[in-house]
């Protein structure tokens, strides 16, 4: 299947990394666009220092992927609601993200969620400890 736009959800670890290589070849040889999102979970206002020191980082990561990046967020709330937001604002087909396989993960996991609410294809990228 070949996706339109890709949305790759980051949490600023090292692990954003291996979430988005899988995106990024996904996307390779299609013309696919990449989005960049971070949302902050537990904030509900971020300061103007710390979202561009935010927005800073993701620029890195855009810089790093070798891939050319469409846009790059920061935004604020739950996870499944702001990412549901921006799927339909941007017209994302997909949606990678990754997920680290502990004891917490296993008592909060964003990912049943996540799948009820975002209105397009869900990639869950296992993630080693």
């Amino acid at each position: 299947m070949n996706y339109q736009h890709i949305l790759v959800a980051v949490d600023l670890t090292p692990s954003s990394q291996v979430v988005i290589d899988k995106a990024i070849s996904l996307a390779k040889g299609t013309n696919c666009k990449v989005s960049f999102v971070f949302v902050d979970v537990n904030s509900v206002f971020i300061a103007p220092r710390e979202e561009h020191k935010i927005e800073h980082e993701l620029q890195v990561l855009a810089k790093k992927s070798g891939y050319p990046i469409t846009d790059t967020l920061v935004v604020m709330g739950d996870l499944h609601i702001k990412l549901s937001g921006v799927v339909k604002k941007m017209g994302i087909d997909l949606v990678v993200c990754g997920h680290h396989h502990n004891f917490l993960s296993r008592l909060f996991s964003s990912v049943p969620k996540l799948a009820n609410a975002v209105e397009a294809d869900l990639l869950v990228v296992y993630l080693k400890q």
